[in-house]
């Protein structure tokens, strides 16, 4: 199944610490300062004090490929990155996000069992009971069909 993946364009080079002329190997001497003044700017935002606030906004619904959640993140990135002076934009790209229609695991013998293929919610994680939103557990990339073998103790 194809879904659009939103992603927000941005590059940039960093450097630790205080710039030297020698953290700038490959700018020419006239690109040096301009440089500079960016890596300082640059360093400067986000205020990472916000990173808890933002990891919060950024998970607080799932938000697999293509989901309106993700299409969400995106834009507000964008926003942000923009709020910060930055050039920013987002670009569109069409890609396979492989998505079951029908998923199963069973044991058949000795007895029979069908496992649920479902986490039960948390209290402590208040986005755990988000089920209308989330994916099903399955295995991205295997294959169609059906598998039977012995089962086999694995650790």
């Amino acid at each position: 199944m194809r879904k659009l993946l939103f992603a927000v364009v941005f590059v940039t080079a960093l450097t630790a610490g205080a710039p030297q002329q020698t953290d700038f190997l490959g700018y020419r001497t006239e690109s040096y300062q301009p440089e500079s003044e960016w890596e300082t700017k640059f360093r400067a935002i986000p205020d990472s004090s916000l990173q808890r606030e933002y990891m919060r906004r950024l998970t607080a619904r799932p938000h697999h490929v293509g989901s309106p959640y993700d299409k969400d993140n995106a834009d507000w990135i964008l926003s942000k990155f923009k709020e910060w002076g930055l050039d920013a934009h987002i670009e569109t790209f069409q890609v396979l996000f492989p998505t079951p229609k029908e998923r199963m695991l069973e044991m058949t013998a000795p007895t029979r069992f069908r496992a649920k293929l479902e986490e039960p919610a948390l209290p402590a994680d208040p986005t755990s009971n988000q089920k209308s939103e989330q994916l099903p557990t399955y295995n991205a990339y295997s294959t169609d069909g059906d598998v039977r073998a012995p089962l086999v103790f694995v650790n």
